[in-house]
């Protein structure tokens, strides 16, 4: 063999160390990557988890309460004056009765003891539930 070719055939293998070395580093980086990227997710998916938890547990403010009572309020009166005269001498005692039928249907459909104890994610269907109540459904 002739110097020249040695001395080629030294660069190229100087060449394909480098060359390895640098794969293996560039393996070793992407390892590195691909765990903390999955470190990530992992960590992603807990606090989604915690946040749900957190989510579920906060129940409504005095603001939707007030609201809740305003269309509990609303709702009795439209019941009882769609079925008897306001000039019935029981009428504000039936207000009270379709409103207490209200607030106790409501509870046990959210399964609450108190109606500010109806998670805050469960609000609009509250409203909803108040603004759609018929005594019939109950009776």
């Amino acid at each position: 063999m002739s110097m020249e070719l040695i001395s080629v055939m030294g660069v190229v293998e100087k060449q394909l160390q480098m060359t390895e070395h640098q794969g293996l580093a560039l393996r070793t980086l992407f390892n590195g990557m691909k765990q903390m990227q999955d470190d990530v997710s992992e960590k992603f998916e807990e606090v989604q988890i915690m946040v749900q938890e957190v989510r579920d547990s906060v129940t409504i403010n005095d603001v939707e309460g007030y609201q809740l009572q305003n269309a509990v309020r609303i709702r009795s009166n439209k019941l009882t004056k769609d079925r008897y005269k306001e000039s019935d001498g029981e009428f504000k005692a039936l207000v009270g009765k379709y409103r207490r039928m209200i607030w106790s249907k409501l509870k046990q459909q959210f399964e609450v003891a108190k109606y500010s104890h109806i998670r805050r994610i469960d609000f609009e269907d509250a409203i909803s539930f108040v603004e759609d109540f018929r005594p019939e459904d109950y009776i």
